[in-house]
């Protein structure tokens, strides 16, 4: 399939990224009378679940939904950001990140989710925002390529008078948390990265590979350096293919500044000193075998002539609600919190000292020396984060169990309906030839169902006796939006079958063979891995 054409600037792309909000302005007229832009001026390429907010002069902002499970505020999700290229360790080392969503999804209340740009943010929609009162830009081909040649601190006044604009002109289309609107701001590095790689629409062996999935090959979903991709230019917003969230241009053609400061890698962390800003994701000028999702560089702020810009470096938006937002969410967080770091999961009525962190709390209280109180409480607070650290470790194994009980159920799904193939075409007017052959796969095929329904047996039993039912229900609820995310919905009655056997076995009662298989025969369609 042949390149879509490119838009290319008509001249120097520092001069018209720098100078393009006057020129774009001026060429407007009245922004109430500002008609609405055509659609491939903000959302090229429209789908299904896309979120779009209105910008001043007529136009729109499409942004994507970042799904992560969760219902807790304080939920979130570990994820390995960074490279394993030694050569790139010190800057890109991979190391453990924690992301999270604000808002709640009103489909899957289990579901959270934040929402970043569809698109890199393009000198069209730059313009429209920051255009002086009484001005609209005018749309034209150069509009639509990224907006490059700003300065962090100009990115970040954007989101600023965007959130200020949306607030005041379409408060009821800005999703909303516990009353309080969303805003506009730049992404964090976490965000980014974790939306780049694919999010939950991948597996996690696929999210921390280079690159997200690009099965028609690079040159399809980048515009990366040479005369057969970029041919070393900026183009239009939205003309490749879109990443696994629907994220276009994550990698390549600008890169993008995101919200944190840069701090080299030391050994799987963060080195404590924080320098300039920070460029992901790479751009026009990048070879292709060096675009990867964990591409980070520093963007110092400012050189001998002011502030710094670059002609390759653009961004792209996020929208998320405030941490605190009412009385009514400290009130919340606070209980989340103190559920942090219990031994929670039905397993602390069991123990004598069922919340051994608030049991510290209370002789710190009992204490009088200030020194010995310090001391205990910080003990108390060590603890605390032990346990948490636990009990993430044991959500992490609890799905990774149901996960494989899921499999199991659907291959045995598959293989009873390969061997009810073979049990027609011994009954049918076949020869005998052909039968005795069916006989024998059918003996084999039999041999090797009885085997895979036993490992599930013994997968149920180990969820059943391993993790309370609260763990494994809630875990079994993550892996169902999970699956969900990577369009393979059918495996989510699997994961309930394996839920409900685990919790037969937790009951002390047997899990029959019989039992599994006849659920097994209402299972639904078999599903793609």
């Amino acid at each position: 399939m042949p390149l879509p054409r490119p838009v290319r600037p008509a001249s120097s792309p520092r001069i018209i990224a720098l100078a393009v909000p006057l020129l774009l302005a001026l060429a407007g007229g009245d922004a109430g009378a500002q008609a609405k832009w055509p659609p491939e001026q903000s959302n090229p390429k429209p789908m299904k679940d896309d979120v779009v907010l209105p910008l001043p002069c007529g136009g729109a902002l499409a942004l994507r939904m970042v799904r992560l499970p969760g219902a807790d505020p304080l939920d979130d999700r570990r994820v390995r950001l960074g490279d394993t290229d030694a050569r790139l360790a010190y800057t890109e080392g991979q190391r453990s990140d924690y992301v999270g969503g604000g808002f709640v999804d009103p489909a899957a209340k289990t579901q959270r989710y934040y929402l970043i740009g569809k698109y890199e943010l393009t000198r069209l929609q730059y313009a429209a925002v920051m255009a002086a009162p009484g001005a609209c830009p005018a749309p034209n081909d150069d509009a639509r390529l990224p907006v490059t040649g700003v300065s962090w601190s100009e990115a970040v006044a954007f989101t600023g008078r965007l959130s200020d604009w949306l607030v005041k002109n379409a408060g009821r289309e800005l999703p909303s948390d516990d009353g309080s609107p969303g805003f506009v701001r730049l992404p964090t590095e976490g965000e980014w990265e974790f939306a780049a790689r694919g999010g939950i629409a991948v597996t996690d062996t696929v999210f921390e590979q280079r690159t997200p999935p690009m099965p028609e090959g690079i040159a399809r979903h980048v515009w990366h350096a040479g005369t057969e991709s970029s041919n070393n230019e900026l183009n239009a917003v939205g003309l490749l293919l879109p990443n696994p969230l629907g994220l276009f241009d994550m990698l390549g053609n600008a890169g993008e500044l995101v919200l944190d400061a840069f701090r080299l890698n030391k050994h799987s962390r963060l080195h404590g000193q924080a320098g300039g800003y920070m460029v992901k994701g790479g751009d026009f000028r990048t070879p292709a075998a060096g675009m990867r999702s964990a591409a980070r560089t520093e963007f110092v702020p400012v050189d001998k002539t002011g502030e710094r810009r670059d002609k390759a470096v653009g961004f792209r938006v996020v929208v998320v609600p405030a941490a605190v937002t009412s009385p009514q969410r400290i009130q919340t967080l606070r209980a989340s919190w103190d559920r942090l770091g219990a031994l929670g999961g039905g397993d602390a009525a069991a123990q004598p000292m069922a919340d051994p962190g608030k049991e510290i709390e209370a002789l710190a209280r009992a204490v009088e020396d200030p020194a010995l109180k310090r001391r205990i409480e910080g003990i108390g607070s060590a603890l605390r984060a032990g346990i948490q650290a636990r009990n993430e470790q044991r959500d992490r194994s609890a799905k990774s169990e149901l996960r494989v009980g899921a499999y199991l159920a659907q291959k045995l799904v598959e293989d009873r309906a390969k061997l009810a193939n073979l049990e027609a075409i011994i009954a049918g007017p076949l020869p005998e030839t052909v039968k005795k052959d069916a006989r024998e796969r059918l003996v084999a095929g039999q041999s090797a169902l009885d085997g895979t329904l036993n490992y599930m047996i013994e997968t149920i039993k180990q969820i059943g006796l391993d993790y309370p039912d609260a763990t494994a229900q809630g875990q079994a609820e993550v892996l169902k939006r999970e699956f969900e995310a990577r369009s393979v919905a059918a495996y989510a009655p699997l994961v309930d079958l394996v839920q409900r056997f685990a919790r037969t076995a937790r009951q002390g009662q047997p899990v029959r063979r019989d039992e599994v298989l006849a659920e097994l025969a209402k299972a639904a369609t078999p599903a793609k891995r």
